[in-house]
């Protein structure tokens, strides 16, 4: 009998014990949650830079319009030569060292990627498309992309696709210049005037083909000359008509916008890469050592170049003296010199006598001291600047095509609806930094061009086990346990302080 009730209390005891246990590690959770330990996130956005000398990736997510830099990978490549992949199979396997690498860092998965395709092969062509309705009709984000998916299928030139339509203006039955037309109604025709930027098939097919060997979607593609006008130029810029020319490692993509639009996309087949040659030629090193000696002691405005800094070389004959800064720097500005002429021989060529707007540099190369004082020496009556993303953890030229990628990626989810812009819950004490978008020159996602739409569809990665949601269906049940356990709290909050 005595065993009978010891072991029907100590069943009891346990019960107790066990929910107490569960209680406990509820507000243990709770805790946690105040804490910031759970990681609050909205819509992942990857984009992808497909350079001459590296390959990059940003994984990023957007929240109450602040872009968020969550990983980076950057990878070196040779399997891509002036914009052009030759090696399929060695371009994959950077691809996914780089999207790797971005994974890890930001502790996120991905299935898709926002592509930036390098403006080469590349022509632009102002085209008409529109869509019929029978009855009135509300105009919403999918009508817009309907209708900008048929411009793109609108005739091509033989072996050309379509890489973007930047839409230009709408017009709703007689009513045309529509620059916002969601909400508004139609009752007969929705049109689209816009820009097709169209390039090579293989050039595109290739691009294609390199990423889906991973298992990966394509998104959508951005002309590169595109991305780099979301993120580095202003409304007003675009419209009184100013150029952006990318010196990357390959190519130097020129860029030129006009009544806010992109008028111009082409590359030129000199870049940093030819810096490099140059240097190697004149010290007689090879080209590894030549592209340290840039990267750490070059300079491309002989006049502001240091006498005083030495080129150390180990190939120096007893009696000759080394080169100095100064010195090399009469080659390089040589270079740099011809980047810029040639550049403007590309708008000459194309009709644009005048760049009255302003000049932005921008691309690795930039970074090379002196660039911007001989480009200022250069085009005395211009307002000439070097343009980078504003954003801790990818404020560097190289990144700005793929940051630009990511802006316009925002910007057309939203376009069509995609965006989430539900309510998101406070996070306190995170580590990560957040840089507000609209108060940001060369990241401008403002309310003032991109309406807020409600989501069809999270894309979350499949590892995401630490992101946490407030149902509405267990507010209730929350309270209710709040209830029971709030005096067992008391108790033992000492525990997770």
């Amino acid at each position: 009998m005595f065993f009978i009730f010891f072991f029907s209390n100590l069943c009891y005891n346990l019960v107790c014990v066990n929910r107490i246990c569960v209680y406990l590690q509820f507000y243990y959770n709770n805790k946690k949650q105040e804490e910031g330990v759970f990681d609050l996130s909205s819509q992942l956005y990857t984009s992808i830079d497909l350079g001459s000398s590296s390959i990059k990736v940003i994984i990023a997510d957007v929240v109450y319009e602040k872009l968020n830099i969550l990983g980076v990978g950057i990878v070196k490549t040779t399997a891509i030569k002036r914009g052009n992949i030759i090696d399929v199979e060695s371009a994959s396997r950077d691809i996914q060292k780089a999207i790797d690498i971005a994974k890890s860092e930001a502790n996120k998965d991905i299935r898709s990627l926002y592509v930036a395709v390098p403006s080469i092969h590349t022509h632009i062509k102002k085209s008409v498309a529109e869509i019929k309705f029978d009855t009135k009709h509300d105009i919403d984000g999918r009508d817009i992309e309907e209708v900008i998916e048929e411009a793109k299928i609108l005739p091509l030139p033989r072996e050309r696709e379509v890489v973007q339509v930047i839409p230009d203006y709408y017009r709703l039955d007689d009513i045309e210049h529509i620059r916002k037309p969601k909400g508004m109604t139609a009752h007969n025709t929705f049109e689209v005037t816009g820009n097709r930027v169209f390039t090579s098939k293989t050039h595109l097919h290739t691009i294609y083909k390199s990423i889906e060997n991973l298992r990966l979607d394509c998104n959508e593609t951005f002309c590169t000359s595109h991305a780099l006008g979301e993120l580095l130029l202003n409304d007003e810029e675009k419209d009184y008509g100013s150029v952006i020319i990318d010196i990357g490692a390959g190519l130097t993509t020129v860029s030129y916008f006009e009544d806010g639009i992109l008028q111009l996309s082409q590359s030129i087949e000199l870049a940093g890469e030819d810096i490099t040659r140059t240097i190697s030629d004149v010290l007689n090193v090879p080209t590894k050592r030549a592209e340290e000696i840039k990267l750490t002691q070059g300079h491309a405005f002989y006049d502001t170049a240091s006498s005083q800094i030495i080129i150390e070389i180990d190939n120096l004959e007893p009696d000759e003296e080394p080169y100095t800064q100064k010195e090399l720097a009469d080659y390089i500005e040589e270079v740099v010199e011809e980047i810029i002429l040639r550049s403007f021989d590309v708008l000459r060529k194309a009709g644009i006598n005048r760049v009255k707007g302003n000049v932005v540099l921008t691309g690795g190369t930039t970074q090379m001291p002196g660039v911007l004082e001989l480009a200022k020496d250069m085009l005395r009556k211009m307002n000439v600047r070097i343009g980078s993303p504003k954003i801790i953890g990818a404020n560097s030229p190289e990144l700005s095509v793929v940051v630009g990628t990511l802006t316009s990626s925002y910007k057309i989810e939203s376009l069509f609806g995609y965006q989430v812009t539900e309510e998101i819950a406070t996070i306190k004490n995170t580590n990560s930094t957040f840089e507000n978008v609209s108060s940001i020159e060369e990241v401008n996602i403002s309310k003032s061009r991109v309406e807020p739409t409600i989501a069809s569809e999270n894309h979350i990665g499949d590892n995401e086990q630490e992101v946490y949601y407030e149902d509405e269906d267990n507010e209730e049940k929350d309270d209710n346990e709040q209830g029971l356990f709030s005096k067992l709290s008391k108790m033992y909050n000492s525990f997770f302080e």
